[in-house]
This record gives structure tokens, sequence and C-alpha cells, in this order.
């Protein structure tokens, strides 16, 4: 879709964010598209709604409920009762998780056992009126949803949670009923319609529903929780059941689902319930400090900040508000920061993610996990750096035996341009870790063929099976297909033309260790030359020939999800056409190039819309921008090489190298360019 401005209607620009959003698009985006809406008319319905809703989604509850009103504003300036019920139902959603995040009145007083200062009173009574009205204006919201069909089962259902609160058994059991005549599989309502059956006492007719419940669902475990079944669930599920039950206001029967999970035997292999354990604790305590337990609460909260962290990723909106709560009873405690910040950063609420890092980092320094993301917060947000690679080293310092630690600390190196030299005597001192991973085993074998060793990156290559990996297509093949044209190309520079054209054929072929195949489209003009010049040296004039005009006559190339027309292979091409006698036809191609390059140079970079998943989007941020200057720059270095400019062709490597030390194909043409110079 073309940016927000060169849009003409609100219609299109909400519709184009409802898209992006519906398939999670990775580089494009919907709020831009709503934003634009709203600029131009502050009171749109449908994209105040879908900005309410993208707040809510991210646990901005304040900001959600300015866009909800506003869409609501719009909806009933002539209609009290709108045909749209859907901003009523998420205003009451954000409305409730407020009142779920105001703190107990216990919980501010710092030493269990003291009775409230007056200023604390106060507060507590303001607290407590606040959450009246947030309760009074989140059953206003729901009932107001209820009057639009497509939103009534939804809004009945969360109006009888609220009457469980209140213990209106009559009126929840009402607005129950009501929920499952316009959908009889809601599941959630069928079950909290047995517990309200059970508090009148109507024990028949709870069990008949059950029966009846799990005919239709055998695998619902709120009903199974509530028929006896033995719950044998993961401790995800039992988390999820606790907060249905504690909307509903049953907070000890929550806590007694809970309290039987944290006893539960390990089990064998892992399942969902790994790095559960600190969220079941934090959980519990929030819902004792519900239930006015204050003491109880905070031994709970002691007790997640001791439990194992690894793998602990909170991802419910309900977790804020506990995780808040936690640091609130427990200031001391270093984990519940961490993982709120975690969940946080998810949401792209990245700075508050920081700051609350940066509080855990504080409280335990020997953490490594924070470090690690505080150095991808402070590169890719704060864009500093220097704060990042000081992280980075003291996460790897905290635990020297993490491979992932020992890459990802490599790859920010990549982008600060650390030396290879230097990359690659760092590398080398873990080989044990290096063999861990793909991806550090493929750097390595990069660092090898940048400094001049292929040999070594060879046997590392064979040496291996890969498995291709979400962002990493095309490594493996690309270091092989390097190795073997340096290797064949010393070969040619000893006399040994045999030996030069066995190399640059396996550059052509794709061995099963490197688990990946060539992209149809993708450009081999750089092997296909290599194999005419070896076939010339052995007197093979038709061989020659033949490779030089597969290499002279590819058109494009195949590069990060698009069909370029120019590439660094372009100078593959135009050496062929040369090779073959066609001197015009090189010199126009080098000169079509080199115009190609000095545009491409000028030009603004962007993220090609498909382009979803390339090896420079995997961790760190990327400069589009001056990665696309400086692959102008190393095409304008080949064009001006093949046109015979050597100086100036000379001075560009050099740039290009000075701006990416890392940077293959300008290291591989300054070897060739300057053979007694070693790669720095």
């Amino acid at each position: 879709p073309p940016p927000p401005a060169r849009i003409a209607s609100n219609d299109e620009l909400y519709l184009t964010a409802l898209h992006l959003e519906q398939y999670r698009h990775a580089t494009r985006c919907p709020t831009l598209y709503w934003r634009e809406a709203l600029r131009r008319d502050p009171f749109d319905a449908r994209c105040n709604n879908a900005l309410g809703r993208w707040h809510l989604q991210r646990g901005e509850f304040a900001q959600a409920e300015g866009h909800f009103r506003r869409a609501i504003e719009r909806l009933t300036r002539r209609n009290p009762n709108p045909y749209d019920g859907e901003p009523f139902y998420h205003l009451g959603l954000c409305l409730r998780y407020q009142a779920d995040a105001l703190p107990k009145p216990e919980f501010r007083n710092p030493k269990p056992g003291r009775n409230l200062k007056s200023e604390d009173r106060d507060g507590a009574a303001k607290e407590a009126l606040r959450l009246s009205e947030l309760i009074a204006a989140a059953h206003g919201a729901f009932s107001k949803a209820a009057w639009n069909q497509t939103w009534a089962s939804a809004a009945c259902y969360a109006l009888a949670e609220l009457d469980c609160h209140r213990a209106d058994w009559a009126a929840a059991l009402e607005h129950l009923d009501r929920s499952l005549r316009l959908d009889s599989d809601h599941l959630r309502a069928r079950d909290l319609k047995a517990v309200v059956l059970r508090q009148l006492g109507r024990e028949a007719d709870a069990g008949t529903l059950l029966r009846q419940t799990l005919a239709l669902d055998p695998l619902d475990w709120w009903a199974r929780q509530l028929a006896g079944d033995a719950m044998t669930c993961d401790a995800q599920t039992c988390l999820d059941l606790a907060h249905d039950l504690a909307r509903a206001g049953f907070y000890a029967d929550a806590i007694g689902l809970l309290s039987a999970r944290r006893t539960g035997a390990a089990r064998d292999l892992p399942d969902q319930s790994l790095g559960t354990a600190p969220l079941v604790e934090y959980t519990l305590g929030w819902l004792h400090e519900k239930l006015g337990d204050a003491t109880t609460a905070r031994a709970c909260y002691r007790r997640a900040a001791q439990r194992q962290p690894h793998y602990c990723f909170p991802a419910r909106l309900e977790e804020i508000a506990i995780l808040e709560s936690a640091m609130w009873a427990n200031p001391q405690d270093a984990r519940a920061p961490y993982y709120l910040g975690n969940l946080l950063y998810d949401r792209r609420r990245h700075d508050e993610a920081i700051a609350l890092w940066e509080r855990s980092a504080r409280l335990d320094p020997a953490y490594s996990v924070v470090w690690r993301n505080l150095g991808i917060g402070y590169f890719n947000v704060r864009r500093q750096p220097g704060k990042a690679r000081a992280a980075y080293e003291k996460a790897f310092r905290a635990t020297p035996d993490d491979a992932r630690l020992l890459y990802e600390r490599d790859q920010l190196w990549k982008r600060l341009r650390v030396p290879p030299r230097r990359r690659l005597r760092e590398l080398e001192q873990y080989p044990s870790l290096v063999r861990q991973r793909d991806d550090l085993s493929i750097e390595l074998c990069a660092l090898y063929n940048q400094t001049g060793q292929p040999a070594k990156a060879r046997q590392w290559l064979d040496s291996r099976r890969f498995q291709p990996w979400e962002g990493g297509e095309g490594q493996a093949l690309g270091q092989h297909v390097r190795t073997h044209l340096a290797l064949g190309r010393r070969a040619l520079a000893r006399g040994e033309p045999t030996t030069a054209r066995d190399h640059f054929e396996a550059a052509l072929a794709s061995p099963m260790n490197l688990g990946e195949a060539r992209h149809l489209l993708a450009n081999q003009s750089d092997i296909h030359y290599w194999l005419g010049v070896a076939g010339e040296a052995l007197g093979d004039r038709a061989a020659a020939r033949r490779h030089w005009h597969a290499a002279a006559t590819f058109k494009g190339d195949f590069q990060e999800m698009k069909i370029r027309a120019f590439s660094e292979m372009t100078w593959f091409s135009a050496r062929a056409w040369g090779r073959l006698g066609q001197h015009r036809r090189m010199r126009k191609l080098l000169r079509e190039l080199l115009a190609y390059a000095q545009t491409l140079e000028k030009s603004k970079a962007k993220l090609e819309y498909f382009a979803t998943s390339l090896p420079t989007m995997l961790l760190f941020d990327d400069d589009l921008q001056s990665r696309q200057e400086t692959t102008a720059l190393f095409l304008q270095a080949q064009a001006h090489l093949g046109l015979g400019d050597k100086p100036k062709a000379r001075r560009l490597f050099t740039t290009v190298l000075k701006r990416d030390p890392n940077h293959a194909l300008a290291a591989d043409a300054w070897a060739d360019l300057e053979p007694t110079e070693s790669s720095s």
C-alpha cells in the first residue's frame, strides 16, 4: 500500500491498517494509517476504536480509554443506541483492567503490622472511590455494548462476572442465560453458569450443564475442574483458569487451583508448564492481595522472586497489574521488573521496558539476560551503541558458557565495525560454543574467508550438517560459494587449472549437508565467469565460451525478496562479455551499472514490503540508508574498475571497507587488487 499521506479517503486508511494488523505485517505499522485518518478527522469512530484496541493490547489503558470515548462520542452524536457496540465493550474491558491495577491500601504501609498514616488513609479512601467509579463505569459500558447483538453475548458474560463480584447470583444467571441464547457454544459462559447455579443451591442443574458442556468439548478444563477431574493440564492452562475465576471474584477458588499446581510433581520432559513457576507464585500473591491478606501476599511475592527465571515470559494483560503489585510489595525483587520489562518490550513499550530492566540490573547485576536485553534496547531503541556494547560485555562475563550470547555479541561487534581479525580471535577462543550453533559456525566461516583463510572455512563447512533457520536463508550456501571461489582463484594463481575448475564446479553445487538449495532466480554469473577462466586455462575453449555466455546473458538478480536489474553480479556479466570479445557490450553494461549505482546512492532507502525474513532483521536494527549507500559505492567501484579507472576503484573499495570492514565482496576485490596486502 502507498504511505498514509498518499491515501485519499479515511475509509481506505482504516481498511489498509486493518489489513496490516490482521496479517501482523513485519515491516509496516498499521497505526500510521489510523493516526493519519485521525489527523484529518479526530473523531473518526472506526479509527479511534482501532487505535484504542491497539493501546488496549499494549496494556496502555488510559490511552485506550481516550480513543474509545472519542469513538463513542461520534457514534452517539445522533443516536444514543449506536449500530456498533464494539467501542463500548472495549471501553468496559479497559476500565476493568484499570480497576484491577489499583493497589490495595495494605500495600501502602511498608512494614506489616503498623497502622496506616492519615495521608495513607486518605489515599486509600480515594482509591476505594476510584475503584467504585471504575466498576460502575465498566458496568455501564458493557450494558451499552449489550444493545448490539454482535457484542451482546460477550458483553453479557462480562456483566455476569461483575454480578458475581457483588454476589448478585440472580442477575449473573440472567446475564449468562442471555449470553448463551446468543452463543450456546460460549464455554466460559457455560462454566460460569455452573458455578452460579451451585451458588444458588441448584447442584443438579449445575451437574447437568457440566455434562452437556463436556459432551460439547471434552477438553474444556474449567468444566473438567468443576466436574471434579484431576487437573493434569499444564500450568499455563491453570493460570488461564485462575484468571477466569478471579475476573468473577472467586479469588479463593483461584488460590486453591494454583496452590495445587505449585506442589505438582515435576515432569520428565518440558511442556507448556516450562517457566511458569514464578508466574504461579506472583499470581497467588496478587490473589491473596485481592482478598486483603497482605502478609501471605508478600510471602508469595518473595517466593516468586526466588524461582528459576528461565523461560518465564508473562504475556497476559492481567500480568501487568500482578507484576506491578509485586514490585510495590517487594521493592527489592529484581525479577518482577525484569519480567514486566519483557512483557512491555513485546508490546513495543520499549522505553518503559528499558527502565524496568535497568531497575532489575541494579538490584541483581549478576543476571546475564537482563544485560542482554538492555544491550538490544540500547542499540535498537536508544541508539546508544556504546552502552549496548558495555551491556553485552557484562552479559557475557556473567554467563561465559552461553553460545547465543557469544553469537549476539559478535553480531553487535559486526554492527559496530569491529575489525574481522579481532572478531575472529574472539570466536576462536570458544570453539565448543561455536560448534553449538549453525549461525555461529557460519559467522566463523565468513571471518575465515574475510581474513584470507578459505581452507579453514572449507574444513568447518564440510564437517557440519546445517539446518535452515528463519532469517538465515542462503547464508550457509553463500559461504560455501565464497570458499570454493577463493580456493579456485588461488589454484589458478598457482597454475593448477584442474584444481581450480573442481572448486568452481563445487561452488555451483549445493551439498546436502548445507540443508538448502539456491533460489531459481539467484544470479550465478560469478561462478560461471570463473569456470570460463578455468576452462580457457585448460585449453577447453568451447567450455569457456559456454560458461562466459551463461554469465554474460543472465538478467538481473534476486536479493532481499526482490528482482533487481543490477547487482554485484553485473560486474561478472560485463567481464564475461569482455572475455567473449564483446567489449562494446561490456562497456555499455558497466556504464549502465555506474549510472544505476550513482542513482542508488542518492535515493532514499526503504525496506521492501515482502522482505519479512532477512539476516539483517534478526536481532539488531540495520541502518538501511547507510547499507544502501555502501552498496552503491561498491557497485561504482566495480564499474570504474571494469572501465579501466583503477585508482578511483581502489579509493572506492577503501571507502567501502572503512564503512563496513566485514563487506565480503569488497574484501575479495581488494585481495585481487592488492594481493600482497593482508585483509584488515
